[in-house]
């Protein structure tokens, strides 16, 4: 009951400043009502003799987006539900709606708001919100629920990981224009602990949670061309919300201010983040160098899959030659954890990318790219030998050629593609099964029939892997076509056929046949009907004596098939 009243409260809160938003001497220029907007499904269906198939046999899903106007007044709806998991007793749903007029927005429902990277971002809330930008200001709050209960249950097929109800409402306030501006953020979450049930045999270590956090966003630009960003984030989070509440640690009482915002327990862990960017924006150059660091233990629960212990140096360049004919780009990463010595071994990883982008004629383009990627353990509490420390580098170029040439019947576009890769790793323990390198090609080749609305493709591919004792390779050969049919073109018809050769020095292969069709059909320009189906075999392969003696599955032989329906309609 509560919790209703509290939603109805801040409804109404909402509403308030979004009705006095309207001009109502507009009124008579605006157009009474207009709807518009789009609703459709899907079904697939997928077939697999995979001794554990990586997807369901039958899934489908329904959704549809409404924009509804009133007087000027936008009131757009969405909704999607779909077969989330066999898991589940009830599918999974959304729906949500976010009126909006002029600078104000009303959020309704299943929402996302974004107030900061660190603070809340990324999340979706089930309730309502509000995001007020007249000019030169902003102010965004909203409150709902973060996370859905679910319990935990064992006679399922599929283990579900169970998760509190959690709760939580923030509030955003800020000053500025798109060149120049600054804000406040904060974030408060909470999980019920009487929310779901727990198994008697549980093994799960699932902990009810608190959370909250209180961050800072800025942007200033000088001289129209150098730009200083960042943010930065306090956080308290409640790791267990069973402990016991305290105000002092030992001697030292705990500041109230802190107290206001979060109840703490011996659980309890204060973290900051942040990050900068300094950006140079000129004619034919442009240069971004970053720096981000997030501490250990430092977590929203508003902004989810966000590592901690990182701190990361980041410098970006871009730059064009010839009147744009060149483009030229190049970054470099350097990341590391271990940020309070507190870890056996620091992991460190660079990243360095190098890109050229050649327009050589009006028909021939050229793409050239080279990335070195270096992963390397250093010693922490631990002084590591060097059969147990990481050292691994990896070294990946690829050349891009395309050209395309027309005429008033025909379209030609011939397109290439050359990968390399090399994996080095020092390891003594470990190189013999990580060392190898890959090359991988393609040429391919389209036609278009302007006039017939028909298109032909082909291509040739081989790939090649080697490691210290083994080699594959791959060649695959593809054709395929496209059409539009019918007076109106409102029937399109696409299909594809490959076969690919395959070969190991240390074990038989099978070779594999690919065929895919692909079709949709547009009626009275608002209803599309779409069919798809694709099918991948492998035959079986009985070169080892073994499978005969023995039974032993064949070492190679599978079928996949997929099949799917869409339809849409569009008002």
């Amino acid at each position: 009951m509560r919790k209703k009243i509290l939603y109805w409260i801040f409804f109404l809160f909402l509403m308030t400043p979004l009705l006095h938003a309207q001009d109502i001497g507009t009124l008579k220029d605006q157009k009474p009502f207009a709807f518009h907007g789009s609703i459709g499904g899907g079904a697939n269906a997928f077939s697999s003799n995979e001794e554990f198939p990586t997807r369901d046999p039958f899934s489908w899903n329904l959704y549809g987006n409404f924009t509804a106007s009133v007087y000027g007044l936008s009131l757009p709806f969405s909704f999607a539900v779909s077969q989330y998991s066999e898991s589940y007793t009830t599918p999974f749903s959304q729906f949500g709606i976010s009126p909006t007029y002029k600078w104000a927005k009303l959020h309704l429902g299943y929402r996302n708001i974004s107030f900061s990277p660190l603070v809340f971002d990324g999340h979706s809330f089930m309730g309502a919100g509000i995001e007020l930008s007249p000019k030169n200001f902003y102010f965004g709050a909203f409150y709902g629920r973060l996370n859905k209960a679910i319990s935990e249950d064992h006679r399922t097929e599929h283990a579900v990981e169970p998760q509190y109800e959690r709760t939580g409402y923030g509030a955003k306030v800020g000053v500025g224009g798109d060149h120049t501006n600054f804000s406040l953020q904060y974030f408060h979450a909470k999980d019920d602990e009487r929310s779901i049930e727990r198994a008697q045999d549980s093994l799960t270590t699932i902990l009810p949670q608190e959370n909250s956090v209180v961050g800072s966003s800025w942007k200033f630009t000088f001289f129209k061309k150098v730009t200083l960003s960042g943010d930065a984030a306090f956080s308290v989070l409640n790791r267990d919300l069973s402990y016991t509440t305290i105000d002092s640690i030992g001697e030292k009482e705990i500041p109230r201010i802190i107290q206001k915002l979060i109840p703490i327990n011996s659980s309890s862990v204060f973290s900051w983040s942040g990050q900068m960017q300094l950006a140079v924006m000129l004619r034919n150059f442009n240069a971004v160098l970053g720096y981000r660091r997030v501490e250990p233990d430092f977590k929203s629960l508003g902004v989810p899959y966000a590592l901690d212990d990182v701190e990361m140096i980041s410098a970006n360049i871009n730059t064009n030659f010839n009147k744009g004919k060149i483009n030229l780009h190049a970054s470099f990463n350097n990341q590391h954890n271990n940020l309070q010595n507190m870890l056996n071994s620091k992991l460190i990883t660079q990243t360095g990318n190098i890109s050229l982008n050649t327009f050589v004629s009006q028909h021939l383009n050229i793409n050239m790219n080279m990335t070195g990627v270096r992963v390397l353990q250093e010693d922490g509490l631990l002084q590591l030998t060097e059969e147990q420390r990481l050292d691994q580098t990896m070294f990946t170029a690829v050349l891009s050629p395309s050209l395309n040439f027309s005429n008033y019947r025909h379209q030609h576009t011939i397109s290439g593609n050359v990968t390399y890769t090399n994996l080095e790793d020092k390891n003594p323990t470990t190189q013999a099964q990580t060392n190898g390198n890959n090359l991988s090609s393609s040429l391919n080749y389209g036609i278009y029939f302007t006039q017939k609305y028909f298109d032909l493709n082909t291509s040739v591919l081989y790939s090649v892997y080697e490691q210290q004792n083994s080699d594959y390779s791959s060649l695959g050969f593809n054709i395929g076509g496209n059409m539009q049919v019918l007076h109106s073109r409102s029937l399109n018809l696409q299909g594809s056929i490959g076969y690919f050769l395959n070969k190991a020095s240390d074990s038989p292969t099978g070779n594999n046949y690919t065929f895919s069709f692909n079709g949709s059909y547009m009626l009275f320009n608002s209803h599309s009907l779409g069919l798809s189906a694709s099918y991948m075999i492998t035959p079986p392969v009985n070169l080892n004596p073994l499978n005969e003696i023995e039974h032993v599955p064949y070492a190679v032989n599978s079928k996949m098939f997929t099949a799917g329906i869409t339809y849409s309609y569009s008002f």
